[in-house]
C-alpha cells in the first residue's frame, strides 16, 4: 500500500509540477512545487510525533511517502529542464 501512495503522490506531484510550469513564463516555477511539498511532508512527519499512537503513525507514514515521490518529482523535473532545449522565446 505504501508504494502504491508514493506512486499516486507521484503522478500528482508531476501534474501539478507541469501545470505550475506551464501556466507561468518563468522557466523554474515547475521546480517550486516539489520543494513546497517536499516541506509540507516534512512538517507533517514531524507533526506525526506529536500527535502518537496508531494515527501518528499512519500520518508519519504518508508523510514519508509525500516526501519521498516529492524527491523523485524533482529529480525528473530537474533532469527533464536540463535535457530540454532552451527555446528563444
Amino acid at each position: 500500500m505504501f508504494w502504491l501512495q508514493t506512486a499516486i503522490y507521484t503522478v500528482i506531484v508531476l501534474c501539478l509540477s507541469w501545470w505550475a510550469g506551464k501556466r507561468r513564463r518563468h522557466r523554474r516555477a515547475g521546480l517550486i512545487v516539489p520543494v513546497c511539498i517536499t516541506l509540507f511532508g516534512l512538517l507533517l512527519l514531524i507533526g506525526s510525533f506529536f500527535i502518537g499512537r496508531w494515527e501518528g503513525m499512519a500520518l508519519s507514514i504518508s508523510s514519508v511517502s509525500i516526501v519521498l515521490s516529492s524527491i523523485i518529482c524533482l529529480i525528473i523535473v530537474t533532469g527533464v529542464h536540463l535535457f530540454k532545449k532552451d527555446d528563444p522565446s
